[in-house]
């Protein structure tokens, strides 16, 4: 096998590009502030890369870069990252995501104010269906830029009232993939009771999903209409928890066949609790939510996640981290269901206040419930990282 990190050299002249858009929104700002540079190179034996039934040894360096401003009344952010991926064998996978993202927000009034974030992503898609759905996909590259303006509303001393506008639009290299734009809103509501522990909340979101195929379009209405409350007793226990019903459209337009259009009620819940000590922490989650898709089907994901850490010392700590996933789509075009799940130990220790080294193992079962096929991969992994905050 040779070595790959021949092959980074000819990415890190991108860095210093990479760097100057990160600061160049803020360049009147050096009076204070903050500039968090970092690394992390990880070193993974796979012994089942992409699920392709191939081993082979990942090298993984994410150089990245953010700045952070504020004063009294307004805040702003910005970053920028990049995820090399090379292998020693198998080079086909060999890859590159980059990131940018600005994000700030202003107090109008005491009771007023407005947020608006953006991003732009030029990746791959695998990586996050397999941690959003649990299901695997190819390896399609992207760019995705978001625009998500906002405002928050305390109507009152307990009545807080807040409002989302999300834009976004995928386009993908290639013919294989449907290019995307989804658009719509979400409004959030709540309300803190007289004992100042709980919490009353409410949430309705409509999103628009338009996919431009090659054979036509596909239109995809998504509405949620969730309550639920927050109940936080002491600073070592908090539970938020929502309920409620989603409802999704869809108009699949075909240009040589006839159209297909359908509509489906589903319920949906999400569900977080924490507790932590001094030492340790505790995070249990579960949630279920609708995806859509290129051919109209609505995906209903349910999943449950676990997380626990312990602190040994102020340096050394361990983790278990793990989440089951469980996919179903409605058979507008076609019918799946698929079961996920991963377990992931890992113990780290902080060398400095700013490097830490932390060894990981992460075991991966996907299982086609219509079929019974079962994939496996075991992932072991040697990750350093150093981030150094550069105040001005």
């Amino acid at each position: 096998m040779h070595c790959p990190f021949s092959r980074f050299l000819s990415i890190w002249s991108l860095l210093p590009l990479l760097f100057a858009m990160c600061v160049a929104p803020c360049p009147a700002l050096a009076e204070k502030g903050v500039i968090t540079p970092g690394i992390t190179v990880k070193s993974t034996y796979n012994d089942n890369v992409h699920f392709d039934d191939r081993s082979d040894f990942e090298w993984l360096a994410v150089p990245t870069v953010k700045v952070e401003y504020g004063q009294e009344d307004w805040t702003l952010s910005s970053g920028a990252r990049a995820s090399l991926f090379r292998y020693s064998d198998l080079t086909e996978y060999d890859r590159e995501n980059y990131a940018l993202w600005a994000e700030g927000e202003k107090e109008l009034t005491e009771r007023l104010r407005i947020s608006c974030a953006g991003s732009f992503d030029y990746d791959h898609t695998f990586e996050d269906e397999l941690t959003e759905s649990g299901t695997v996909t190819a390896q399609a590259l992207r760019r995705r830029y978001s625009l998500t303006p906002g405002l928050s509303w305390a109507m009152t001393e307990k009545d807080n009232l807040s409002l989302s506008l999300p834009f976004s639009e995928t386009v993908y290299t290639g013919s294989d993939n449907a290019d995307y734009v989804s658009k719509g809103g979400t409004a959030s509501w709540s309300r803190v009771l007289n004992n100042e522990r709980t919490s009353l909340l409410g949430q309705f979101s409509y999103t628009n999903y338009h996919f431009n195929r090659p054979d036509g379009y596909t239109d995809q209405d998504v509405y949620n209409l969730l309550g639920g409350m927050r109940y936080k007793p002491s600073e070592l226990l908090d539970v938020t928890g929502f309920i409620g019903l989603g409802h999704s459209r869809s108009d699949v337009t075909f240009n040589r066949l006839s159209d297909v259009d359908a509509t489906e009620t589903y319920f949906s819940f999400d569900l977080s609790g924490t507790y932590h000590r001094e030492k340790w922490e505790f995070t249990l989650g579960a949630d279920r939510q609708a995806s859509p898709s290129t051919d109209g089907e609505v995906t209903v994901r349910t999943r449950a996640r676990v997380s626990g850490r312990y602190n040994f010392t102020e340096r050394l700590s361990a983790a278990l981290d793990g989440a089951f996933y469980q996919t179903k789509s409605g058979g507008l075009i076609s019918e799946s269901k698929k079961r996920t799940y991963y377990l992931q130990p890992w113990i780290a220790y902080r060398l400095t206040e700013n490097t830490s080294l932390r060894f990981e193992f992460r075991h991966t079962n996907i299982k086609n419930l219509l079929t019974d096929r079962e994939q496996r991969q075991s992932r072991t992994a040697l990750r350093f990282e150093y981030h150094y905050p550069w105040f001005f």
